[in-house]
């Protein structure tokens, strides 16, 4: 007699009670300038420890290498500064190479040779080698507070109501009808969505007429997605806190 096989529970997904928001400021971004200046201060200091065995930076060496953070330390400058969606992006990733065809294309004419030669040398950016270090340093410890801070300002999206905590004291709102909330996000630079995977989250309670911005959530598609999920069902009870 054929036994007939089992089937298997299948067991419901737990749902989440909520879901955390983080928002971090704009000097986040710096931290590409932070690794490059390390990796700067490391090779200065590698240089001088291997000084004997012959391995010397000499002046060309040091501009590279101070060109190279300076272009870094400047691409970070100007994500901080202005937003760049993807329209403005293109278009100026479309001038740049415009012109640098037309100048290569010019300088294959003996006729203009001259004239785009400029006529200067391109000045040469060095700096010490504790420069980097304090630089790197400096940066590091900034994103710490930042990272400290992060814990102590943070939402919380429940499937009954949202949640402010603000500062060390503990300053907190609630805002009720979850359900009738309006979440909105937007990337507004294509920048700081391949550095840090973020976005804007947009919150509008029912119950407030003010909308709140939390600024750079990381991985902000997925808790977008997140916070959809959860607010889509009712359960039967309150975030207690």
């Amino acid at each position: 007699m054929e036994e007939t096989p089992k089937t298997q529970e299948i067991k419901p997904k737990k749902e989440k009670d909520y879901i955390k928001v983080r928002g971090y400021p704009e000097t986040l971004f710096f931290y590409p300038s932070m690794l490059v200046a390390f990796i700067v201060f490391m090779i200065y200091f590698f240089a001088d420890a291997l000084a004997d065995m012959g391995f010397i930076l000499d002046d060309s060496m040091k501009s590279a290498l101070g060109t190279f953070f300076f272009a870094v330390f400047a691409f970070n400058f100007i994500i901080v500064a202005f937003d760049f969606g993807l329209g403005k992006t293109a278009l100026i990733a479309a001038i740049v190479i415009i012109a640098i065809l037309i100048y290569l294309l010019l300088r294959t004419q003996e006729a203009f040779q001259e004239t785009l030669s400029l006529g200067f040398d391109w000045p040469e950016i060095t700096a010490s080698m504790e420069f980097y270090f304090f630089f790197a340093a400096l940066v590091f410890i900034h994103l710490i507070i930042i990272y400290i801070y992060s814990r102590i300002d943070y939402w919380l999206i429940s499937p009954t109501e949202i949640y402010h905590h603000r500062g060390i004291l503990g300053d907190e709102k609630r805002f009720g009808n979850a359900q009738h909330a309006h979440i909105e996000k937007t990337t507004p630079d294509i920048f700081e969505k391949m550095l840090f995977l973020s976005g804007d989250l947009f919150i509008k309670p029912e119950t407030d007429p003010h909308i709140y911005r939390i600024s750079n959530v990381f991985r902000a598609n997925k808790k977008e997605s997140e916070i959809r999920n959860i607010l889509s069902y009712v359960p039967d009870k309150r975030l207690d806190l």
